[in-house]
């Protein structure tokens, strides 16, 4: 092999290097869906902007707690909740994201469902998946797709990458996780297909809200402030609000009262837990 050769054979494996550490980047490593809403609601509580060093206590004082928080930070970078984040500048939580904590659990599927089909690091598999007659892989062959870019034994692979893709695409509807297999859902290819296509994707449509006959009991509790709710696990109170949703609206003389179960996530076990409340609200004179 002459000089010339020998240089272009040293570029072509630094640039192959860089590309596999662009893409092993980018792929959301270990984090559950659980654990990356989590995250979202650690940097609503701050604000939407915080750096790292501000809040990696917030799964958990261990080592492996704090990458865990990190590593939900960068799955929500990776779907677009957080703005495009590199080095040790803050997260901070995007306009989309900011939505996606606001909205009902069903409107925060039918946001993410496309933000993970159009996933740059997944696209290769889930095109496999499509074109598969029964649009079923092994997570065994979901495995060596990554051991193709990043390096590692399949034990660990399986663990860091495969599990965030199943736990995020099965939660939003965009595959089926079984177990042993994962396999693309008939939504999951329509908006793939239009993804492939450039054609824009609409949210699904949501289902009308039954209609509530409303009454109104003598007394009505009133949910109690967040200092005061204690862990049921830990019994510790440093708490924060992971979600809120409406179960149902009591009316009477100007006087509502709203029904509400309230999802909570303790910083101190890393566990959640929820509480049905009511909240008085008078309109009128």
């Amino acid at each position: 092999m002459n000089e010339s050769e020998s240089v272009k054979q040293t570029k072509e494996e630094t640039k192959k290097n860089e590309t596999q550490t662009s893409l092993k980047f980018s792929i959301p490593m270990r984090a559950s869906i659980e654990d990356i809403i989590r995250a979202l609601g650690i940097l609503a509580d701050k604000g939407g902007k915080a750096r790292f060093k501000d809040i990696s206590g917030m799964f958990g004082q261990k080592s492996s707690q704090k990458n865990l928080l990190s590593n939900s930070l960068n799955a929500g970078d990776a779907f677009g909740l957080i703005e495009p984040h590199r080095g040790k500048a803050p997260y901070v939580l995007s306009s989309f994201g900011t939505e996606f904590l606001t909205a009902s659990e069903e409107r925060r599927k039918a946001m993410l469902l496309p933000k993970f089909l159009e996933f740059k690091g997944y696209r290769d598999i889930l095109v496999q998946m499509k074109n598969k007659p029964d649009k079923i892989l092994k997570k065994e062959t979901i495995t060596n797709a990554w051991l193709n870019v990043v390096s590692g034994s399949k034990l660990s692979t399986r663990q860091l990458y495969t599990t965030t893709f199943a736990s995020v695409g099965n939660w939003c509807g965009a595959i089926k996780d079984t177990g042993q297999t994962c396999s693309l859902t008939p939504e999951g290819e329509s908006v793939l297909n239009k993804i492939l296509k450039g054609e824009e994707v609409k949210l699904r449509e949501q289902p009308p809200s039954a209609p509530v006959t409303p009454t109104l009991p003598s007394t009505a509790p009133i949910a109690p402030p967040l200092p005061s709710i204690q862990c049921p696990h830990c019994n510790k109170i440093e708490i924060g609000i992971e979600n809120e949703e409406l179960l149902n609206t009591l009316s009477s003389n100007g006087t509502h009262i709203l029904v509400i179960k309230t999802t909570y996530y303790c910083r101190g076990c890393s566990r959640t837990f929820s509480i049905i409340s009511q909240r008085l609200v008078k309109t009128g004179n």
